[in-house]
C-alpha cells in the first residue's frame, strides 16, 4: 500500500512539473514580447519617422554666402593716339638741295631732315658779319674820342645805335644760314616726304614737309558715358589692359587723366591712358578697347545662376535656415563680377542659398541640402 501511494506522489510531481515549465515558457513570451513593445518598438518608430521626414524633404544643393574682396571693371571702347606729333615746316625760303632722311625710319631729335640752298643766306651772313664789324671797330674809336671830348655823346649813341642794330642783324642772319638744315624737332618715326629734291618751299607754308610720330610712350583715349563718371570717383593710380586684335598683347598702361567736360554731341568724358609702346603693336588710329582696373571692395557676392528675377524686375534667391526650411528672399543687386551678383541688399555673409532645385521649391518646404561641388559651378 505505501509502495502504491509513493508512485502515485510521484506520477503527481512529475506532473506539476510540467505544468510549472509551460507556465514558465509562457510568462518568458509574455516579457519578451513586453520588452519589444516597451524598448525596441519606440526606436523603430523613431527611426521610421525620421527616414520618412527625409523622404520627404526636397532635395536642392546650396552654397554659402560669403564675403570677399571683388573687383569691377570699366570696359570702354578706345582709340589709340600719339604721345607727340610734330608737323615738320619750312623756316625759311628756298629750294630743297637734299632730303636726308628714309621715310618711314626712325629719327633722332636734332638730325637734319632736309638741306634748303644755303647760297643766299650765306652770303647774307657775310655781309651782316663784315657790316657789324665795321660799326664795332667804328663805335670803340668813337669811344676813345669820347673820352678825350673829339667827339660829342650824341655821335656816339648813334653810332651805338647803328652798332645794336647791325649785331641784330648778323644774329638774323644766322639764324636763316642755320634755318637752310632743316632739323627733326622731336624723335619718332618720320612720315613720308610732301616735297622732292628741287621744290621750292617757303616759311612757315600750309602743306608740311614730313610729320614725326612719337610711338613710346603712346595714349590711348576712352569715351566713358557721363552717367558712369562716380565710378571713378576718388579712385586713383588706376591699371589699364587692352583688349586688341593680337591676343598676345599683354602691356599694361595707367589712367592718366579724365576731363572735366562732357562731349554735348557724344554726353561721353574723355579718358586718357598711357601706355609702353616699345613693342610698338600700337600704332596711332588704331581702335581697341580698354579694360579699367577698379579698385577692390569688400562685398557679399551669390551666383547668378540661384537667382531667378521677377515681373518687375526684382531678384529674389532660396535661404536655407537651421532647420532646413527654405523660404525666399528679395535682395538688391546692380553689378556682376565674374558669374556671380553683387549683393547691396538682402544676404548676410555666412547664409546658405539653394543653388539648384529651388525651382521645386515652396515657402517653408523641408530640404535635403548638399553642397554645391565648385568644379561644377566652373564649367
Amino acid at each position: 500500500m505505501h509502495v502504491l501511494a509513493h508512485l502515485i506522489f510521484q506520477k503527481s510531481m512529475r506532473k506539476k512539473n510540467k505544468n510549472l515549465k509551460k507556465v514558465v515558457f509562457v510568462c518568458s513570451l509574455i516579457a519578451l514580447a513586453a520588452g519589444y513593445f516597451f524598448w525596441f518598438k519606440p526606436k523603430y518608430n523613431q527611426a521610421t519617422a525620421i527616414k520618412a521626414s527625409t523622404t520627404n524633404a526636397i532635395e536642392v544643393s546650396v552654397v554659402t554666402a560669403k564675403k570677399d574682396k571683388v573687383q569691377l571693371y570699366l570696359e570702354l571702347p578706345g582709340r589709340v593716339e600719339s604721345h607727340k606729333i610734330s608737323n615738320v615746316r619750312p623756316q625759311i625760303n628756298g629750294v630743297i638741295k637734299k632730303i636726308k632722311f628714309v621715310e618711314g625710319s626712325f629719327v633722332k631729335q636734332g638730325q637734319q631732315l632736309y638741306q634748303i640752298d644755303p647760297i643766299v643766306y650765306l652770303e647774307a651772313l657775310k655781309s651782316a658779319n663784315s657790316n657789324l664789324k665795321a660799326l664795332k671797330a667804328k663805335r670803340d674809336r668813337y669811344k676813345n674820342l669820347l673820352a678825350q671830348d673829339a667827339v660829342s655823346k650824341q655821335d656816339f649813341d648813334d653810332i651805338s645805335a647803328s652798332y645794336a642794330e647791325a649785331k641784330s642783324q648778323a644774329e638774323l642772319a644766322k639764324k636763316n644760314f642755320e634755318y637752310t638744315k632743316v632739323m627733326a624737332p622731336i624723335s619718332g618715326y618720320i612720315g613720308k616726304s610732301n616735297f622732292t629734291e628741287g621744290s621750292l618751299v617757303t616759311a612757315n607754308q600750309e602743306v608740311v614737309l614730313t610729320t614725326i610720330t612719337q610711338l613710346d610712350p603712346i595714349y590711348v583715349d576712352m569715351a566713358q558715358p557721363t552717367k558712369d563718371m562716380m565710378r571713378l570717383r576718388n579712385q586713383k593710380e588706376l591699371v589699364v589692359t587692352l583688349i586688341t586684335e593680337d591676343p598676345t598683347y599683354s602691356n599694361t598702361g595707367k589712367l592718366k587723366f579724365s576731363e572735366m567736360f562732357a562731349d554735348e554731341s557724344t554726353d561721353s568724358v574723355r579718358l586718357r591712358s598711357i601706355f609702353s609702346n616699345q613693342d610698338q603693336k600700337l600704332i596711332p588710329g588704331m581702335f581697341v578697347t580698354g579694360k579699367i582696373h577698379l579698385q577692390t571692395f569688400d562685398a557679399v557676392t551669390v551666383p547668378q545662376r540661384s537667382t531667378t528675377r521677377g515681373p518687375d524686375g526684382s531678384l529674389t534667391i532660396w535661404i536655407i535656415d537651421k532647420e532646413n526650411t527654405a523660404k525666399p528672399r528679395k535682395i538688391k543687386a546692380d553689378e556682376v563680377v565674374g558669374d556671380s551678383w553683387i549683393v547691396n541688399e538682402g544676404l548676410e555673409d555666412g547664409e546658405i542659398v539653394v543653388y539648384e532645385g529651388f525651382q521645386k521649391l515652396a515657402e517653408g518646404a523641408k530640404v535635403n541640402p548638399t553642397p554645391f561641388i565648385k568644379q561644377e559651378m566652373k564649367q
